[in-house]
């Protein structure tokens, strides 16, 4: 549907999920190449704690609720006019996205000012041209987001019960119910996997009977598979012991992460919704 066609509060929260997704990009370029490429890390001076904590922990973070709010975006697609409930919970997800950066951005100057760069490091400029996009792509985000987040607060919409409201286990199932299926084979397990994702969200077993169980279930695979992921980047532990300690810090810290992740916006970004509105 063209932008031209879409109500004014619609194509408002649409231009300032495209530009939360523009500085989301930028973020990803910074900690990806800084951190990811060992060459080019050894010369970064926020590759320490605590700057390469804060950085950690968001790189977790932003995916995760920048992937959510493009569902929810890519949910209505049809519709001339979201939900008040939908643009409410777009432009949270832009807000809380945009915070994690910046403060990684803030971490990552400090870092620049305290510990500076190693005198013979080729590629200063470079990153500081990732860390100047990254910024520009922030704040020129946040003039986007910073007014429609206020413009909610001052009407009371973001205050009200969402009323109505589908929280992130039904977008994306919706989600997968709608998307156009290319090739067309892959309609039916599209179609599938949205009623298998209903039907465990509503279970007793589910989610929204125990969101901590569930968070915490989900964030130990996700460390387990980093584990996985760092063994097969740098090798195999040389004992099974070592093996199995690795595996349980990375499960142990993910873990911890997604519950705090899940304490401090989970219920802020409507993720699950209270088995009682079934």
């Amino acid at each position: 549907m063209r932008r031209s066609e879409r109500d004014p509060t619609t194509r408002t929260a649409l231009d300032t999920a495209n530009a939360t997704f523009l500085a989301v990009i930028g973020f990803g370029l910074l900690v990806g190449i800084s951190t990811q490429l060992e060459n080019v890390r050894l010369q970064a001076p926020w590759a320490v704690d605590p700057y390469d904590a804060v950085a950690s922990f968001a790189m977790l973070f932003v995916p995760i609720v920048a992937g959510l709010t493009w569902v929810r975006c890519a949910r209505w697609r049809q519709a001339s006019a979201y939900p008040s409930f939908a643009v409410v919970e777009i432009i949270r997800g832009c807000v809380i996205s945009l915070s994690a950066i910046a403060v990684t951005d803030a971490a990552y100057l400090v870092a620049v000012a305290q510990r500076g760069f190693p005198t013979d490091a080729p590629l200063r400029a470079e990153l500081l041209g990732l860390l100047g996009l990254s910024m520009i792509t922030v704040v020129a985000a946040s003039m986007l987001v910073v007014p429609a987040w206020s413009s909610q607060r001052r009407s009371g919409m973001s205050e009200k019960p969402l009323n109505g409201e589908q929280d992130a286990l039904e977008d994306v199932a919706e989600l997968l119910r709608t998307a156009p299926a290319t090739p067309a084979v892959l309609r039916g397990p599209f179609v599938r996997m949205a009623g298998l994702l209903v039907a465990l969200a509503g279970s007793d077993a589910g989610p929204r009977r125990h969101p901590w169980l569930f968070v915490a279930t989900v964030s130990c695979a996700a460390g387990v598979a980093m584990a996985a992921s760092e063994f097969v980047h740098e090798g195999l532990p040389p004992n099974g012991g070592v093996g199995v300690l690795v595996v349980a810090l990375f499960g142990a810290i993910v873990t911890i992460s997604g519950l705090i992740g899940y304490a401090l916006v989970g219920r802020y970004l409507h993720l699950v919704r209270s088995p009682q509105h079934d």
